[in-house]
């Protein structure tokens, strides 16, 4: 990376959201203001408010939820993603979002919407699974994850975590570098990374859209944003605009930058389609 390409890396690492966590009752007292990281998730926040509201102490942390409006979020996104998601949602409708971010918290009625069981150890699991499907796409195995020592796949996790940005790259890099195969063998050495870990979030609750994309167009030419999208989604309006971590990206970002110096710890680059 650049010197401006690792400012920018760093500075997505940092991004906070501020919040208001209230708990699903009718005490005012049931309030907790609180910065939360982009880079992280719903139940990493649930770890640290069963330490810091005695209420919660006794509760199952595999049985809390929450929601924004009514509506029920999907715990395994990253913070930052959900937050990105509503946002758009609202300037559909000429709304914003009021900061702090008003999120209640529940401890009953576990929506059926929701994936099962949102404790640590669960998302820990999702999230190594998503960092071996990144791998996967990318460089056409798991290798590069699975070669991983124990030892630095507990301090991937313990990083994010922690929001430890140097430990965290200090173990990543070893899975996005594309010039040396795993162990010497030869992987992506001789034709580079192959595609792109990509996820698009479209309008109106549609399914995430996710396929195979290159880096490279047919003609061996760097893949843009803008091409990338509509080569996933052919009927994509030519005004739509795409978001990642609360920015509006042109469509000419090359999508090889835009998958190094976007994507959130998980190796994924995250859209929204707006």
């Amino acid at each position: 990376m650049s010197s401006l390409d690792l400012d920018i890396s760093k500075r997505i690492w940092s991004g906070k959201i501020p919040v208001q966590i209230v708990l699903g009752t009718h005490d005012p007292a049931d309030t907790l203001f609180m910065e939360v990281p982009r880079c992280s998730y719903l139940p990493l926040l649930t770890s640290t408010l069963c330490t810091q509201w005695d209420r919660l102490e006794t509760i199952d942390p595999g049985i809390i939820w929450y929601d924004y409006d009514g509506e029920p979020l999907k715990w395994h996104y990253p913070l930052g993603l959900l937050y990105d998601l509503w946002c758009t949602a609202y300037q559909k409708e000429k709304k914003s979002i009021k900061l702090p971010w008003k999120l209640t918290l529940h401890t009953d009625t576990y929506p059926d919407v929701l994936l099962q069981n949102p404790t640590i150890d669960t998302m820990k699991d999702m999230y190594m699974a998503m960092l071996k499907e990144a791998d996967f796409l990318r460089h056409g195995s798991t290798k590069k994850v699975m070669n991983l020592s124990k030892q630095d796949q507990s301090q991937l996790w313990l990083a994010l975590t922690t929001e430890r940005y140097d430990d965290y790259w200090h173990v990543n890099h070893q899975i996005l570098d594309d010039r040396t195969g795993p162990a010497g063998t030869e992987d992506t050495a001789s034709h580079g990374p192959r595609h792109v870990p990509l996820r698009l979030y479209l309008p109106n609750q549609c399914p995430v859209v996710q396929d195979l994309v290159s880096f490279v167009t047919e003609n061996g030419e760097p893949n843009q944003l803008d091409k990338a999208i509509r080569q996933l989604v052919p009927s994509m309006p030519l005004d739509v605009r795409v978001m990642a971590h609360g920015v509006q990206l042109p469509g000419s970002v090359p999508i090889r930058w835009a998958a190094d110096c976007l994507s959130y710890p998980d190796n994924f680059l995250h859209l929204v389609v707006y």
